[in-house]
């Protein structure tokens, strides 16, 4: 994988647009999540807060052989490459690991007095 492909899907706009849709569409669902902390980044989702929909992005650019698939050889991306179900699926299995990144397994932020 290129990291420049990876840092140029990420700054894609059309791409930015597609993450920030699956992630509202998801914190949709996760924010009646029995698990707090899943259910408060779904809020903070939902809230346009920068903390966890920043991940996230940086988190669908980075997956695993998402790079390769858009990199065009030429130092330009083609995000389409990426499909609906690729961001479902990894929006879905990064969820729990943004939550653990800003909030304790009781939806407390961390670093909470």
């Amino acid at each position: 994988m290129s990291y420049l492909a990876q840092s140029l899907l990420e700054q894609d706009p059309a791409f930015q647009h597609r993450v920030r849709a699956v992630n509202t569409e998801q914190a949709q669902v996760f924010q009646s999540d029995g698990r707090a902390d899943i259910a408060a980044t779904a809020t903070a989702v939902l809230r346009d807060e920068p903390g966890p929909s920043a991940v996230l992005l940086r988190l669908a650019a980075a997956s695993p052989g998402i790079g390769n698939r858009v990199d065009n050889g030429d130092g330009t991306v083609d995000q389409s490459k990426v499909t609906d179900a690729d961001l479902l699926a990894i929006t879905q299995a990064n969820f729990p690991t943004v939550a653990d990144l800003f909030y304790d397994d009781d939806g407390t932020p961390k670093g909470a007095p």
